[in-house]
């Protein structure tokens, strides 16, 4: 019986190695995912495929202080009663309703766009020269006013808006308009994208306007070539 006790535990050796085989197999094709907390002082992850945090909040940083600071050296001025035009007290907050981002780019945005728009609220309610109006109360005066937010750009539009602002008790001297563009160039598989974000902030007062962008360059390197490239 000898053979047959040879056969038997070749026989098992073989399922074992079967079993230990899919086992293995198993593991490998099961995508595992893990995350754990980082301080928030650690630099941001840079995008392998599309621009994220750290495109977009330096770019957001640099746009606003820019902007505001032009805004900052010019007095700003209303009408009083009897068509007088009077210039406002230098203490006073000069009031910015931010009516979101607008993603002309080639790329898809995702959540990374409210967090820009986010950033960008941030730092204008952190200047002492200028105060936010509320996002809910912008998107309500919208709604009520059934306005897109590029209707905003024409006077008589923008006019109607802010009174129906005015009637929540949320004048603004300002209103911000913020969008980001992309410029792709391609090098065989190899890819540059230019990221613009630009502001504009338009002077409901007297309609005239600022402008201000900011623009960072990415490169997306796929070919070995490219790769080692910038190792170097």
């Amino acid at each position: 019986m000898d053979w047959y006790r040879l056969v038997t535990e070749r026989l098992c050796k073989s399922s074992f190695l079967v079993i230990m085989a899919v086992a293995a197999l198993s593991t490998l094709g099961c995508e595992t995912q893990k995350g754990k907390l980082v301080a928030s002082s650690t630099p941001d992850r840079v995008g392998s495929h599309r621009a994220g945090s750290e495109v977009y909040d330096p770019a957001a940083e640099a746009a606003v202080a820019g902007l505001l600071s032009q805004a900052a050296s010019q007095p700003i001025t209303l009408e009083e009663e009897g068509g007088i035009a009077g210039q406002l007290s230098p203490s006073y907050a000069r009031k910015v309703c931010f009516v979101g981002v607008e993603n002309a780019g080639g790329e898809e945005m995702g959540d990374i766009r409210e967090d820009l728009a986010e950033t960008i609220r941030t730092m204008i309610s952190q200047s002492a020269e200028f105060e936010l109006i509320d996002s809910r109360l912008v998107t309500a005066g919208l709604r009520e006013t059934g306005l897109r937010v590029d209707d905003l750009l024409l006077p008589e539009k923008r006019s109607r808006f802010a009174s129906a602002l005015g009637e929540m008790d949320a004048p603004f001297d300002y209103i911000l308009f913020a969008k980001v563009t992309t410029a792709t160039t391609r090098d065989n598989r190899d890819s540059q994208v230019k990221y613009s974000l630009t502001l504009d902030l338009v002077n409901v007062h007297t309609s005239g306007s600022l402008r201000q962008t900011v623009e960072l360059k990415k490169h997306y390197n796929r070919s070995l070539k490219a790769k080692l490239g910038d190792m170097f």
